[in-house]
């Protein structure tokens, strides 16, 4: 039998201090002042702000990342996000608007550190 997907939800009223790992998939829609990792997809929604660095196999940024991303897959910066720092990922999505200070690196060779251990 096949294992049912896992998904960790982070409210917006909720304030984290310190890391957060998670296996399966992460939602954000409040503030974490310390780096963010999951196995899969992490979300970050609009007025959603990590102060430390993210890593997933997949990233939709529509809040703010402030010490760069790192995704096995696909990141995707929507048309209000704000990301400082360096970008690592397989495929790059930039929506009109999307802010973005610092360095990026797009590889089509599988990043085995990033989603992918």
């Amino acid at each position: 039998m096949k294992e049912k997907p896992s998904y960790t939800i982070i409210g917006d009223n909720t304030v984290i201090e310190g890391n957060i790992k998670v296996r399966g998939s992460l939602m954000v829609a409040g503030k974490v002042t310390g780096d963010v990792e999951a196995d899969e997809t992490v979300r970050i929604a609009l007025g959603a702000e990590i102060l430390g660095r993210v890593k997933g196999s997949e990233i939709i940024l529509n809040g703010s990342v402030g010490n760069g991303i790192e995704a096995g897959g696909k990141v995707i910066l929507g048309e209000k996000s704000s990301l400082k720092g360096d970008l690592i990922a397989r495929r790059l999505v930039v929506e009109e608007g999307a802010v973005f200070i610092g360095s990026g690196s797009i590889s089509e060779a599988e990043n085995s550190a990033a989603g992918g251990q």
